[in-house]
């Protein structure tokens, strides 16, 4: 269940980056506090990520389990920082680098919860 939730907000989060960032491009009127979600979440997903995907009896920890649970941190520490220090991290540059590190903590999630649901499969049931 926590794993479900996870890549369900993952991609709410995706949602709400890209409507924020093409919002500002196309000139949408700005949505005020509905991206103090963005945040919210965000800070969200990197604790149930850890949690999520933590070792489990019967699932194989893997090195992509590994790197999907701490990988959120990395756009999340990018994110705090065009919060705290706007001027100097919000470039285009980094604003992209955020947006690719949230796309590669997607792909890594799915993995590791596409290996979580097999070995999960594969455990015999005793349920006689």
């Amino acid at each position: 269940m926590p794993l479900s939730v996870l890549r369900i907000l993952l991609y709410v989060q995706l949602l709400l980056g890209l409507v924020k960032y093409g919002g500002e491009r196309i000139g949408l009127p700005p949505l005020g506090h509905v991206f103090d979600f963005h945040e919210l979440i965000g800070v969200i997903v990197a604790i149930l990520a850890i949690y999520a995907l933590r070792p489990l009896p019967g699932v194989q920890d893997t090195g992509v389990r590994m790197a999907a649970r701490f990988f959120p941190l990395l756009p999340l520490v990018l994110g705090i920082g065009f919060v705290a220090i706007p001027n100097l991290v919000s470039t285009p540059h980094i604003v992209l680098l955020h947006m690719v590190l949230g796309i590669a903590t997607i792909a890594l999630v799915e993995i590791a919860s596409a290996q979580q649901r097999r070995s999960q499969r594969r455990r015999p049931s005793f349920a006689g």
